[in-house]
């Protein structure tokens, strides 16, 4: 998509919306190149291998934050703390829980 030239607007509301906008597809541009690059990685057998079932690395895709888990789950963050401990759906990564979405769905289900 080619970009847009800058505009400029009276309406200081359209000029915040016309620039979040165009922020949120940068992003989105970047998450597509990334998710990609990971197919190309897999596809070529170089992609990060897993260790013991664990992606091993902490930004995996199949990995979620402790925050992002708890708002997928309904549950606070010290239940899904509680449950990386004691059920086995997180790992830690660095002194950070990362909770696999296959564990946490199979645990909620």
């Amino acid at each position: 998509m080619q970009p847009h030239p800058p505009l400029a607007f009276a309406d200081p509301v359209l000029a915040d919306l016309i620039e979040r906008a165009r922020a949120a597809q940068s992003v989105a541009e970047a998450a597509q190149s990334a998710v990609w690059s990971y197919i190309d990685q897999c596809q070529q057998g170089t992609a990060a291998p897993e260790l013991d079932g664990w992606p091993s690395l902490p930004d995996h895709p199949d990995l979620l934050s402790v925050p992002e888990a708890a708002s997928r789950a309904s549950r606070s963050a010290d239940t899904i703390g509680r449950w990386c401990r004691t059920r086995g759906i997180g790992k830690m990564y660095g002194g950070r829980w990362r909770v696999s979405i296959r564990r946490l769905n199979d645990t909620l289900a």
